[in-house]
């Protein structure tokens, strides 16, 4: 794949910035093994070693179009629009699951301060933290360390002990926020989270992430510090 390529595609995708920011990002992290257009949608498809597949598109028709390029290989799909589900699972068997909601931080809006002393995570926390993280089925030890190599992370460390933690996914968005149980209640996961906003804008980036419907505690806080809901998103493999 070719570096004018993925940055034409970014080029054209910002043009919808906060409805493209998973596959804008997933484009500028990783390296493609397909990056296809039909009209104004696109599919971006991650290497063999990451088959992760990416929308963006608004259109039935261009979208029917891009599934045409599919096959029986493909099974992992980011950030995928309601309709655009209906479409990937018809007639197909779901492995799983996850509905969720995008947020994103307004350019505009000034980021809190501080409280507590954070700190980059390093490589030799990745396997701790796959230890606590309760998403084993679609993360690796691997993935964690070249996410804390290659981007943002932000950690609170108490006597030398991790106890809270962030970093951000392939496609940029904050995640694998998590609080030791008997830490929780002080603050430190927003801690953690405006961290990683201050880090990211500082890149030029705009802070986004994704909340699961049901993790109500996550929406609130996010919700508090200051993150606007822009979409449903779903992310999904098939069997």
């Amino acid at each position: 794949m070719k570096e004018k390529e993925k940055q034409e595609a970014v080029r054209f995708l910002k043009k919808n910035e906060i409805y493209n920011l998973s596959i804008i990002g997933f484009i500028k992290e990783n390296s493609l093994q397909r990056l296809i257009r039909k009209g104004n949608s696109y599919l971006a498809q991650g290497s063999e070693a990451e088959r992760w597949i990416y929308f963006s598109s608004e259109d039935e028709r261009e979208f029917t179009d891009l599934l045409q390029n599919l096959n029986a290989e493909d099974k992992y799909f980011g950030a995928v629009d309601k309709w655009q589900l209906a479409h990937l699972t018809k007639g197909k068997e779901v492995d799983w699951l996850i509905n969720a909601f995008q947020y994103h931080y307004p350019v505009d809006k000034e980021i809190p301060g501080n409280k507590y002393k954070v700190q980059k995570l390093t490589q030799k926390d990745s396997e701790y933290i796959f230890s606590q993280s309760v998403y084993k089925d679609v993360l690796t030890v691997e993935y964690l360390s070249e996410r804390i190599e290659k981007s943002v992370s932000s950690g609170i460390r108490e006597n030398g002990k991790l106890i809270a933690w962030a970093l951000t996914h392939d496609d940029s968005s904050l995640g694998s926020m998590h609080v030791l149980e008997e830490y929780r209640g002080r603050g430190y996961a927003k801690e953690i989270t405006i961290s990683l906003i201050r880090q990211c804008r500082a890149m030029g980036k705009i802070p986004f992430l994704q909340c699961e419907n049901k993790n109500i505690p996550a929406q609130k806080l996010v919700e508090g510090i200051g993150f606007v809901k822009d979409r449903n998103v779903s992310w999904l493999k098939l069997k």
